[in-house]
């Protein structure tokens, strides 16, 4: 790698841990009706601001020892790991696409799905402040490359259509609802992006993953089997990998099934 080349991974990689530590400011404040624009952060247990030294990615929390400076209650993992995953993100996109027009777009898109994926984890909500724009940035990011607008199209109408209609199912045959409709709108965010293909890889993965947790809950007799998965959760890792590198394992299924 260039020094040109060098100088811009580490840039996304700062970019990103920068960021990621607003994902979780976004991720607490979003669900919980606070204003994540206004306010400094604060400890969640004592409410003591946090200062500069506070803030600074995954050192602050290396150098505290994961616990709060003013009354040592300990801070989440996830913290850090947001912010980890975020920098993990915004070095891989550039690696993936390099500096495109659409590269600030896609960024941020994936920003809002590790927001999401925390929110849907620990609420079972996929927020309309979120989705909402961040499928109109999917939109944006792929109407600057040539026949955009047409996957983004196909990748909605798939990606949302069939969630539509395994919820519809499920009500009809269950008479209970299994799927919100906040997973709907987040397959049409991440629809956008990926376009048919790979969102029917997203959902693939998905429900793969669920099955294999299903089943662990199951086996382990966590509520009786009623434990409900977030399915928003296993949708976000399974989207942002799809993108990364779904047209590779796309093309090597292809070529399995054709070497037949």
């Amino acid at each position: 790698m260039t020094e040109s080349g060098l100088f811009w991974a580490a840039f996304m990689g700062v970019i990103g841990l920068v960021m990621g530590s607003a994902v979780t400011a976004i991720s607490y404040r979003i669900p919980r009706g606070v204003s994540w624009i206004q306010g400094r952060s604060a400890c969640t247990s004592c409410h003591a601001p946090l200062q500069s030294l506070d803030l600074i990615p995954v050192l602050s929390f290396a150098f505290s020892r994961g616990r709060c400076r003013h009354c040592g209650v300990r801070i989440p993992f996830r913290y850090p790991l947001t912010e980890i995953a975020c920098a993990a993100w915004t070095l891989l996109l550039y690696r993936q696409i390099g500096l495109i027009a659409a590269l600030p777009l896609l960024a941020i898109w994936g920003y809002l799905m590790v927001a999401l994926f925390w929110i849907d984890l620990d609420f079972q909500l996929l927020p309309d402040v979120l989705t909402f724009p961040g499928t109109l940035l999917g939109v944006a990011a792929v109407l600057t490359v040539p026949g955009g607008a047409r996957d983004a199209l196909l990748g909605i109408l798939v990606g949302s259509g069939a969630l539509w209609l395994i919820a519809w199912i499920y009500l009809r045959v269950r008479k209970i609802e299994g799927m919100g409709g906040g997973d709907i709108k987040l397959a049409a965010m991440f629809g956008a992006v990926l376009g048919w293909e790979r969102t029917l890889l997203t959902m693939f993965l998905a429900a793969f993953i669920g099955s294999l947790w299903g089943g662990w809950l199951i086996l382990r007799r966590s509520g009786g089997g009623q434990t409900p998965l977030p399915f928003g959760t296993l949708l976000v890792p399974a989207a942002m990998a799809s993108y990364l590198w779904g047209e590779v394992w796309i093309r090597a299924y292809v070529g399995l099934i054709a070497g037949r």
